[in-house]
């Protein structure tokens, strides 16, 4: 009984042995964390900076991230790497809160500037989204983006407010950068553009 005993006893000491080595090894692992994103956001960083201290609870605090798309970690016997990607803003709802590519809201810690997305949510499908990413890619010095179901879209830029409604975008965006080219080389003020119509469009200048 007493060997039995002894023995159980130095089997609870190898375990706790084995289990100290291991903590005391990944203490002395090397961590590199690979940061993925496509804007700067300086506050994101140093929110990781500060939680990657806390290394046991690390993959859960990120993963709990609103911002955060991917997470991955790999581990060798010298180094432990977080891969982190966070997600990538196209459109401003309002301060802090945004569309990501996949016109799904996300909190950011960080005012980024970007287009503002006036859309009800009910019209954030299919072709509304395509149209909404085609002309976010081919407006330079976009401002705002209004979606109405009844008119369309609105853009607003530094330089025009223009209404576009729904249907030939393409050539509609055309025509919109042949006249703002025009108008910019006279030294154009802002202008009230309505691309709407079958023929022709309308023109006001403030």
């Amino acid at each position: 009984m007493k060997i039995q005993y002894k023995i159980f006893l130095l089997i609870i000491l190898v375990f706790s042995l084995i289990t100290v080595v291991k903590v005391a090894n990944n203490n002395q692992k090397k961590i590199e964390v690979n940061l993925l994103l496509s804007l700067n956001c300086e506050f994101c960083e140093n929110d990781l900076k500060r939680s990657l201290f806390k290394d046991k609870y690390f993959e859960t605090y990120v993963k709990n991230k609103d911002w955060v798309k991917n997470f991955f970690q790999t581990k060798t016997k010298q180094k432990i790497t977080y891969t982190i990607s966070l997600k990538e803003p196209i459109f401003k709802i309002k301060n802090n809160i945004y569309y990501d590519e996949d016109f799904k809201k996300f909190f950011m810690p960080q005012k980024l500037n970007l287009p503002i997305l006036f859309i009800e949510e009910d019209n954030l499908r299919g072709e509304v989204i395509k149209q909404a990413k085609f002309i976010e890619k081919n407006i330079k010095n976009l401002k705002s983006l209004n979606y109405s179901n009844l008119s369309g879209w609105k853009i607003i830029t530094d330089k025009a407010i223009v209404k576009i409604g729904k249907t030939e975008i393409d050539e509609r965006l055309k025509l919109l950068k042949k006249i703002t080219n025009n108008l910019r080389q006279s030294n154009s003020n802002l202008i009230n553009l309505d691309l709407r119509y079958q023929q022709g469009y309308v023109l006001k200048i403030n």
